[in-house]
């Protein structure tokens, strides 16, 4: 199945989530959130494609809860 891109994800983010969009998300991998939240505008709908495309989560993990959040709110119908 082709993966399902969304246009304007941070039209779909409640406020909170669009503060910090050039800081690290992933402190580990140094990870920036808009680029999280990019690979998950262009498909990425899981933790394991967010890793693979941009390396968060991939260290420690910490911020796992937050890739989630992000993944439910862009993703949502």
């Amino acid at each position: 199945m082709k993966p399902k891109i969304v246009e304007n994800p941070l039209d779909k983010l409640p406020d909170i989530l669009k503060q910090n969009l050039k800081r690290n998300l992933c402190v580990c991998n140094e990870v920036k959130k808009i680029d999280v939240i990019n690979a998950i505008a262009s498909g990425a709908n899981t933790i394991m494609k967010v890793r693979n495309q941009t390396f968060a989560t991939g260290g420690n993990g910490c911020c796992t809860r937050q890739v989630e959040r992000l993944i439910e709110c862009i993703h949502s119908i």
